[in-house]
């Protein structure tokens, strides 16, 4: 799963506390729906490592979040994506304000970013 935390000078903020400031996706099916909208930087987000985005990268990702976020405002509650593959189906529950809370969190953080002059470090493991 991947988590993200603020930085500014590759050290976290002085009165960063990563439980209540940090993102991570709930589960892998959060994070398969919501990376393509993340992958906005230079780089795709390592899933296994550490990807670092700068305040131009952040900025991006804010965008898009924004606009992101609006298209799920407009859905239900919940919803469900079927994927299918050489596998078979496989079927999972979104639900909208579990989404939102992430969004949200992020846009949070991409504030710091930007007003620290900080950047944004996704740790996959």
């Amino acid at each position: 799963m991947i988590d993200w935390k603020v930085t500014v000078g590759g050290q976290l903020p002085s009165d960063w506390e990563p439980r209540r400031d940090g993102c991570w996706f709930l589960d892998f099916e959060m994070q398969h729906l919501l990376l393509p909208h993340f992958d906005v930087g230079e780089q795709p987000i390592d899933e296994y490592g550490e990807t670092i985005f700068d305040s131009g990268a952040v900025a991006r990702l804010g965008t898009h979040l924004s606009v992101y976020r609006g298209q799920i405002e407009a859905k239900p509650e919940s919803w469900s994506i079927t994927e299918r593959s050489s596998r078979g189906e496989t079927t999972f529950l979104v639900e909208r304000e579990a989404v939102l809370a992430v969004i949200d969190k992020t846009l949070v953080m991409i504030e710091h970013v930007l007003s620290r002059g900080g950047e944004l470090v996704f740790s996959g493991d």
